[in-house]
């Protein structure tokens, strides 16, 4: 009885939240929780459940799974709105289950958050948990990146009968496969990006997490990420299951690497550009495989997803393009900055930050971003700041260096002013926001220049 309640009150308040025009993707959770504390575990029995967890690279990986759940022909849902937290995933079971609780999909995919995942794993049945990578993200509440990967490490230990994917290049992430008793596949990436990539100045993971002895390096991809051995006690890098072997070529648009899928090798078009997305694929090809996926439907799914919302979106406004891509955190922003440093044509950089719960408090993060050197490029045609910390962005980027350009402010998170900025620019624009401030811009953006609800 208790569960068709649950059901019922969360279908209600989704009903009134939709027809007020919201998105509905966490009060219907929670309204339910109230009824049900433990409803996820009768909601996600006899569902195949993929959980991705893990700092960066979530919500696309999910569009990744999505992808190949989809060209395989099997019957899914994912949270795609990124409703992450246990009334997201819970809202998200209950609106694709009968009003009894019986979910009317085979297969569930649920993107959900490191410190959120230690509550969701105590009640939620799962087959396979995709770890992304472990990075420092918001100080004020994550803490330092030993607490993220305890709490994911905590919450996989619930689990132990579901398959755990690791990146074998992140020494924080696959340090888990030596205290969990999963079975677990590793990705990776065997080369790097930049042939002339040098450590990064300020690295999440310096030192060895078992011995403190600072970590020898084969090479680089990004961040503390690469071919790790401590040269004290041993630990490294294993050579991955899934593994990227060589990177044929890297666009704005996508890259083409050469991949090793569990033994097989393969040239795969990654659909969109970026290294970090280089990851998210070839982790989402082991995950998929991990679910039973054949490898020809894993690397249609890689050569034909689409961003998520945010996530190197794009909209179009007439001849060009404006570009929409979420950071969150120092790694993050820093291989944006990479991403658009090797672009040719004209563009318009617009940085937004915001400083409210979901963006963390504390920006002294920014400080800590590699620039990468973008300022010094000519085609860096304007540089705008907007959101509730402008003026701060505006100082970071002052004190980075932008030659004689102005940097121009839009005050007051005019995010109509943004818009009428970006398509009178006669060039490509990349916005690049915080969470909170691409949550306020997107359905601006995608009113005037067309483009679906982020929850759809």
């Amino acid at each position: 009885m208790r569960v068709f309640l649950s059901c019922l009150v969360c279908r209600i308040v989704t009903f009134v939240l939709h027809k007020l025009g919201r998105g509905a993707t966490s009060m219907p959770g929670k309204v339910a929780l109230k009824v049900k504390r433990n409803v996820l575990k009768d909601l996600s029995e006899n569902t195949k459940v993929i959980v991705v967890t893990g700092t960066n690279g979530k919500t696309t990986s999910c569009r990744i799974l999505e992808e190949g759940l989809k060209k395989a022909g099997k019957s899914y849902f994912i949270n795609k709105s990124g409703a992450n937290l246990i009334t997201g995933v819970t809202a998200s079971f209950i609106m694709n289950s009968t009003i009894t609780g019986k979910c009317k999909k085979d297969y569930a995919i649920i993107e959900c958050d490191e410190n959120a995942f230690k509550e969701v794993s105590r009640y939620i049945h799962c087959d396979v948990i995709l770890v992304t990578n472990v990075f420092r993200d918001q100080l004020d509440r994550y803490g330092e990146v030993t607490h993220t990967l305890n709490a994911i490490k905590e919450s996989v230990k619930n689990l132990p009968n579901a398959i755990v994917c690791l990146d074998a290049d992140c020494s924080l992430t696959y340090s888990m496969s030596k205290e969990i008793p999963n079975k677990i596949i590793t990705f990776g990436v065997n080369v790097p990006f930049d042939k002339n990539a040098k450590a990064p100045e300020i690295s999440d993971a310096k030192y060895c997490i078992f011995c403190k002895h600072e970590y020898d390096y084969t090479y680089h991809t990004y961040g503390h990420l690469g071919g790790f051995v401590c040269p004290n006690c041993g630990y490294k890098r294993p050579q991955p299951d899934f593994a990227v072997e060589s990177v044929e070529e890297m666009k704005n648009d996508h890259s083409v690497v050469v991949a090793n899928l569990n033994g097989d090798r393969n040239i795969i078009r990654v659909n969109i550009g970026g290294a970090y997305n280089i990851y998210n694929a070839i982790g989402c090809a082991a995950a998929l495989t991990a679910f039973g996926i054949d490898e020809k439907t894993v690397i249609d799914a890689i050569e034909h997803f689409n961003g998520a919302f945010g996530r190197m979106e794009h909209f179009k406004a007439g001849d060009n393009t404006v570009n929409l891509i979420l950071v969150k955190n120092p790694a993050g922003f820093s291989q944006t900055m990479n991403f658009l440093k090797n672009i040719d044509d004209d563009f318009t950089l617009i940085l937004s930050l915001n400083d409210n719960a979901a963006d963390g408090r504390d920006i002294s993060w920014i400080w800590d971003v590699d620039f990468a050197g973008i300022f010094e490029k000519a085609n860096v045609k304007e540089i705008y700041v907007t959101g509730k910390r402008c003026y701060d962005m505006a100082v970071r980027v002052k004190y980075e260096g932008v030659g004689n350009r102005e940097i121009k402010i839009i005050e007051n998170e005019d995010y109509n002013k943004l818009v009428d900025i970006a398509t009178s620019q006669g060039r490509d624009v990349y916005i690049v926001p915080t969470y909170t401030s691409m949550m306020a811009m997107r359905p601006v953006i995608a009113k005037r220049l067309g483009g679906k609800d982020f929850w759809e």
